[in-house]
């Protein structure tokens, strides 16, 4: 009776351990994929800002505003990131129409630089969050389900919100590609 205690006891404690471990490893990929996250949306406003004091230098009147991407941290919340990206957007469909009247732009080889490493970052951030929604659907997944649910509780571990901005493109007319 003493060994089968035992071997329960053991099992129990390798069974506790490597549900630990996989709860860790889960959130240790969100949070990497999160920070993926934020390096698009920061590099995207990094380069909107670019552009925006170009348009400012060469006298070219505007609306747009560049949403403050320098208080992202690693880290930030998926939903204050959708958020970012929603403005990151509306940012660039004003400066499309800048662009569409002052063809002139496209000749200044530094503007269209950052116009290109600027769209190409909206494409890495949409890459990021699939990524990143991908990981939250596996740690969610995991932590609500028996027996990780048992120790996430024990740990106080709670789901993660999901990236939750849909991007899309959207034409001139309004209607969406």
């Amino acid at each position: 009776m003493g060994y089968f205690i035992l071997a329960l006891v053991l099992i129990l404690g390798v069974t506790f351990i490597y549900i630990t471990t996989r709860i860790n490893k889960l959130e240790s990929v969100t949070r990497d994929k999160n920070a993926e996250v934020d390096a698009g949306i920061w590099d995207r406003g990094f380069r909107l800002g670019k552009l925006v004091e170009a348009l400012d230098k060469a006298g070219i009147k505007h609306e747009i505003e560049a949403p403050d991407t320098s208080a992202f941290t690693l880290g930030t919340l998926a939903t204050m990131q959708s958020v970012t990206s929603e403005q990151l957007d509306k940012a660039d469909s004003a400066l499309q129409e800048v662009i569409e009247k002052h063809p002139e732009l496209k000749k200044d080889a530094e503007f269209v630089e950052n116009l290109e490493k600027f769209d190409m970052a909206r494409k890495d951030i949409f890459k990021a969050s699939l990524a990143y929604n991908k990981s939250v659907s596996a740690y969610n997944g995991f932590i609500s389900s028996f027996p990780g649910s048992v120790i996430a509780n024990l740990r106080k571990k709670s789901d993660k919100p999901v990236f939750t901005y849909v991007f899309t493109d959207i034409k001139k007319d309004g209607s969406i590609m």
